[in-house]
């Protein structure tokens, strides 16, 4: 009953972002319209490769970790946690939720998936940190440079790191990570007891779950190929954005020199990432206009760039992970028991 509600909450949510944005839809619309349309096209169809491509970053990460699923049945196991990423914003952690929930459902361990989606972020932000450095440094070599920008790479970087720690803890020091998994289950319970109810997190949860971790993160070890493949994945989907990206800027009859190209889509990308609305709303557009401008592209078509460029990535999977809610399985109900590590390849 309480997965009904929850599934009902998620569509209001959803619509009233729709209300609360429905200029910027319209204005999307608008756009899209007036740019050419065999570029269009083509970006749009560049997407479609990248909505493929970065679900399979997810099977790789957690194929490294030994909880095997099949492509097509993760593609819309995504799509939903883009949704709720955005419609019940956590820091990734309920999208992630989608992904764990899904293994579990399947006989997976939640631990084992739960270091999968850890090594997801990993693979995902030191890819896009190549990136990043590139446009960084462009930025820097023309004076465009801002402090904000500065601040917010520090930010990523940190945040990566702490995620790299997390996985070597398991590694190295299974001991810490009991140790800090165990603060983390008598801070929850304190949770629970405050609010007077039942203990969220069973004893023992703190021992079950540090073994999982360290398991998995042997599994990472024992497999670099597998992670290597996990990085190429996500390498490359970001390179499909930025191709997404260039191909919208020719559709509205900019030439992006490969710098500004790079610049753009880092630091719009940064700001998604590290902005204080759900998936940067509002922000990115914004800044990746500016980005353009300063670095020689008119305003009016860094602006109607940046627009359509947020529409394909963010607008388009938000609709698509709404209507796949339902397909998904994230409001199945997991099996208590899971029939162990087996599962389908």
């Amino acid at each position: 009953m309480k997965r009904v509600w929850l599934y009902y909450l998620l569509i209001l949510a959803f619509l009233a972002i729709l209300v609360s944005r429905f200029t910027e839809a319209t204005k999307l619309i608008d756009t899209l319209a007036a740019g050419r349309p065999l570029w269009i096209a083509a970006a749009l169809s560049v997407q479609a490769i990248y909505y493929v491509v970065f679900p399979l970053m997810f099977q790789s990460a957690l194929f490294t970790v030994e909880v095997p699923g099949r492509l097509l049945g993760l593609i819309p196991v995504w799509f939903t946690s883009v949704f709720l990423n955005i419609t019940a914003p956590s820091a990734g952690m309920t999208g992630a939720a989608v992904f764990v929930n899904d293994a579990v459902r399947r006989g997976h361990s939640a631990a084992r998936a739960a270091a999968g989606m850890v090594l997801v972020l990993v693979a995902d932000y030191s890819a896009f940190a190549v990136l990043l450095t590139i446009g960084l440094f462009y930025l820097f070599l023309t004076k465009n440079l801002r402090f904000y920008e500065v601040i917010a790479a520090l930010a990523l970087l940190l945040f990566i790191l702490g995620l790299t720690l997390v996985l070597l803890l398991g590694l190295w020091r299974p001991a810490a990570l009991r140790s800090l998994l165990a603060r983390v289950q008598s801070a929850v319970n304190r949770i629970a007891a405050f609010l007077r109810l039942k203990a969220f997190l069973s004893a023992g949860w703190a021992d079950r779950n540090a073994e999982e971790f360290s398991q998995a993160a042997a599994a990472i070890k024992a497999h670099p190929r597998r992670l290597a493949k996990t990085f190429a994945a996500a390498l490359l989907a970001h390179l499909l954005e930025m191709t997404t990206l260039y191909m919208l800027a020719r559709a509205f009859g900019a030439q992006l020199h490969p710098g500004v190209l790079v610049a753009g889509y880092a630091v719009g990308i940064l700001f998604w990432l590290v902005a204080i609305t759900p998936s940067g709303i509002g922000v990115v557009e914004g800044v990746m206009a500016l980005v353009f401008t300063t670095l020689g592209v008119p305003g009016a078509q860094s602006a109607v760039i940046a627009v359509a460029f947020r529409g394909l990535t963010f607008w388009l999977p938000l609709v698509i992970g709404f209507l796949l809610l339902r397909r998904s399985g994230a409001f199945h109900k997991a099996p208590q028991k899971p029939r162990g590590q087996t599962g389908e390849s």
